[in-house]
């Protein structure tokens, strides 16, 4: 293994789902009685914990040449350019900069990302965008895997 990291939501964004959750549950329940003064507060933090807990499963990994990341993998040698990104260069290729071709995989509480050219070219896609917490090591665990393989 040359890289891995888990895409976990950091403790801010469980405790905010939960407080809007609970904010939601008694704008509903507001004052209601029976099922309406229960299920809200039962039902909308479970929703927001499943909802975490699905978007909190990823991870990003460099192994064996091969860069996995949530719903892909691609070989390092089929990588070009690799250029690690900071929040303000990963607003701008997430938004004004952005490509339609381009796969996109973050999280919105990433706020660095790692630009990876492709080169194959049977590929149509330009570029990956992969969202991290650590930029400058997933680009260096890239290049190296792409010096080992090539």
């Amino acid at each position: 293994m040359t890289y891995e990291e888990r895409l976990g939501a950091p403790v801010v964004w469980w405790l905010g789902a939960l407080g809007v959750a609970l904010l939601l549950a008694a704008g509903i329940h507001s004052g209601g009685d029976g099922a309406r003064a229960v299920v809200p507060y039962v039902v909308l933090p479970a929703v927001a914990v499943a909802w975490l807990a699905q978007a909190s499963r990823g991870r990003v990994a460099v192994v064996d040449g091969v860069l996995h990341v949530p719903g892909a993998r691609i070989p390092v040698d089929a990588l070009g350019g690799v250029t690690p990104l900071d929040r303000d260069a990963t607003r701008q290729v997430r938004g004004p900069l952005a490509e339609p071709l381009a796969f996109v995989t973050t999280r919105p509480w990433l706020p660095a990302s790692v630009r990876l050219q492709v080169e194959d070219p049977d590929d149509d896609t330009p570029y990956w965008l992969v969202g991290t917490r650590r930029p400058q090591e997933l680009a260096a665990a890239v290049a190296a895997a792409r010096d080992v393989s090539g």
